[in-house]
């Protein structure tokens, strides 16, 4: 049997849900003993604590002051993740994303006994977030690391061909679905126009955004409206009158209800290594747009999951969003599809490859 301890510190996004999906996918297996270590101030943190698997809860930080506290924290908790590997015997230690306080507690667990394996949500800085800093802390956590879990194989071809990471050392695995609570999927249908897009995530320059700006402006004769929900760094001037501009961050229990208020979820992204969003969409069976970059191509399926637009510029997008919604048979079908999936079973397939490959270690 396998001993796993499942950790990441991370307070929000797509590092604690995923940590929280593969955590429920895993606790039922008889062929693995797992255990936990999270931030007690990460958003999932009493629903994943909530799964019954013994859990380490470490304070993490919520701002820049507790912060720096938390500096002053680091040698304890370099002591308890390492009496925890000793307590569960973990032979591997699976960390959900990577982490600023990654660098300093590698080193302990390894010492305590387990081996060091990491999923790889992105292989570098996207562009614009690129800064020194960061740069040194993904190339530390990619040397750290027995094994490398990527999520895409964009993901994976970027940690051999820019990182040097040998093909022996990467695991490929996949996003599963992000499962929130609620009643049976229901396939939708397309309703009466005007029909409701949605951006939702971080604000950044790689994201497209101005891309789809300016999609909207094309789009001023049909009858679309775009819902833009997240934080982050870009400006946005005399926005078009279709457009809706909410600069905020959503909490996890809003983000159902978000999703379910849309017809169709628009990623017109420049870059990308895979997307936390479509993995929402695709639970809920609401139909995205993506853009043909990076993993967003392998998360829909080549278009089979997700439509895809043919090109990355404005009259691309602007040119899918007005066939997609213009044929409501078509957008039907891609959410039948998607609720066929089964976001359940989506998840064992990927809990048990990749329990499987770890076993190997």
């Amino acid at each position: 049997m396998l001993s796993l301890l499942l950790w990441h510190l991370g307070r929000r996004g797509g590092g604690p849900r995923y940590t929280y999906e593969l955590a429920r996918s895993l606790k039922d297996r008889d062929d693995i003993r797992l255990s936990l270590a999270l931030s007690r101030q990460s958003e999932l943190y009493e629903q994943t604590a909530g799964l019954g698997i013994p859990t380490l809860a470490v304070d993490t930080y919520r701002t820049k002051a507790e912060f720096a506290a938390g500096l002053l924290r680091l040698p304890q908790v370099r002591r308890q993740m390492a009496e925890f590997v000793v307590q569960h015997q973990a032979r591997i230690a699976l960390c959900g994303m990577v982490h600023l306080w990654n660098p300093v507690l590698v080193g302990p667990i390894r010492r305590a006994g387990a081996k060091n394996a990491l999923v790889v949500h992105d292989a570098a800085p996207h562009p614009g977030d690129n800064h020194g800093v960061r740069n040194l802390l993904m190339r530390n956590d990619f040397r750290q690391a027995d094994r490398l879990v990527s999520l895409t194989d964009a993901v994976a071809d970027r940690l051999i061909a820019d990182q040097g990471v040998a093909v022996g050392r990467i695991i490929r695995s996949k996003m599963g679905p992000f499962r929130y609570e609620g009643g049976p999927v229901i396939p939708r249908t397309l309703g009466k126009p005007p029909f409701r897009m949605l951006f939702f995530g971080r604000l950044a320059p790689y994201k497209g955004l101005e891309l789809l700006v300016e999609a909207m402006r094309l789009l001023a004769d049909f009858p679309v409206e775009l819902r833009i929900v997240g934080q982050g760094p870009l400006g946005f001037d005399n926005l078009p009158a279709n457009i809706r501009l909410e600069r905020r961050w959503a909490p996890e229990e809003e983000i159902p209800s978000l999703f379910a208020e849309c017809d169709l979820v628009v990623l017109p992204y420049q870059e990308a290594s895979q997307s936390g969003v479509l993995p929402i969409a695709s639970h809920l069976a609401v139909p995205s747009l993506v853009t043909p970059v990076g993993g967003l191509l392998q998360q829909v399926d080549n278009g089979r999951l997700g439509f895809v637009a043919l090109d990355v510029s404005a009259n691309g997008i602007a040119d899918a969003l007005r066939a997609i919604l213009s044929d409501p048979s078509g957008y039907d079908a891609m959410s039948r599809r998607l609720a066929a999936e089964g976001s359940d079973r989506q998840w064992e397939e990927i809990a048990g490859s990749l329990i499987g490959a770890l076993k190997l270690l």
